[in-house]
């Protein structure tokens, strides 16, 4: 699954970069274009606890096409494990007609709660990544609906964690 995810975000982000250039240029007015975003969000870690429930926010500073994001995720909904990530990474947007498709990857640090060989249950921090795909509407001048984003992440806590993570939320750019 990871591997796959891996392999279609190398293959859109290709396709994304040899679309011709008039579809990526944006007008002068958004050529540095800071925004904020905040999401609902819902993270399976595959570890048979089911759905952990929460919200992402983040900040973003956005070029022609490439950018930089950071990013928090917090998912505290279930007693036994909670997930927690702060990223930081590079960001791709392509302005189509009427959507942005982007990709953001991002690298930092997360927490996980698990249950340890032992059976006792155990929690720490640890490295992790995240790779992201999405597609947003714009619905006002400077409010955009995400309407779907899918991340992937792994956290090297314990024996390691992977959540698959789906959101969907808000973007106010400010110019």
């Amino acid at each position: 699954m990871k591997r796959c995810f891996v392999w279609l975000a190398l293959a859109l982000l290709s396709g994304f970069s040899l679309q011709p250039a008039r579809a990526q240029v944006l007008d002068a007015a958004h050529s540095s274009d800071p925004g904020i975003f905040a999401e609902f969000t819902g993270a399976r870690t595959g570890q048979g606890i089911g759905t952990l429930w929460g919200g992402s926010a983040g900040a973003y500073i956005q070029g022609h096409v490439l950018g930089l994001v950071v990013r928090g995720t917090a998912a505290p909904t279930n007693a036994s494990a909670r997930l927690y990530e702060a990223m930081l990474g590079p960001r791709l947007a392509l302005n189509l007609p009427i959507l942005r498709v982007y990709v953001e990857a991002g690298g930092g640090v997360g927490y996980n709660g698990y249950e340890s060989q032992y059976g006792t249950f155990a929690s720490g921090w640890g490295p992790s990544w995240q790779a992201d795909l999405g597609v947003s509407h714009s619905l006002l001048p400077h409010l955009d609906w995400r309407i779907l984003e899918i991340a992937c992440s792994h956290i090297y806590v314990g024996p390691g964690v992977t959540p698959v993570i789906a959101s969907t939320g808000l973007s106010l750019h400010f110019w």
